[in-house]
């Protein structure tokens, strides 16, 4: 059962950083040269700050290549106890999952932002 639910794990991790890295592919090539990307919003619905191109876009699938890959780094999901393993495989779960959707959310009002502005 621990080595099914390791291998689930990283299938989950795998399918999230997929997902993380083909929407960040798809803003750069959307996005032109030299725009900045909004990167918070206030209240109001308007940018507070904006981040140069590469780390608009790169910030969210880096930390999440670190995060998700940490797990196999340490051996922490090597155990062979079934109630750790059942944790830690649904803390990757989650992990992976809140990652894929700010990266999703993060772009759409991105994109969504530089529209309404006529940067696209």
């Amino acid at each position: 059962m621990e080595t099914t639910l390791r291998v689930l794990g990283d299938g989950l991790s795998i399918a999230a950083l997929a997902i993380i890295a083909a929407t960040a592919q798809g803003a750069w090539k959307r996005i032109p040269k030299g725009v900045a990307i909004p990167m918070q919003w206030g209240l109001d619905g308007k940018p507070i700050w904006r981040a140069p191109k590469a780390v608009g876009l790169l910030l969210i699938p880096v930390i999440a290549i670190a995060v998700l890959l940490s797990f196999t780094l340490t051996q922490a999901t090597f155990t062979t106890d079934p109630v750790r393993a059942t944790i830690i495989f649904l803390v990757r779960a989650t992990i992976a999952a809140s990652l894929a959707l700010s990266q999703l959310f993060h772009l759409r009002f991105v994109i969504k932002t530089l529209q309404d502005e006529g940067q696209l």
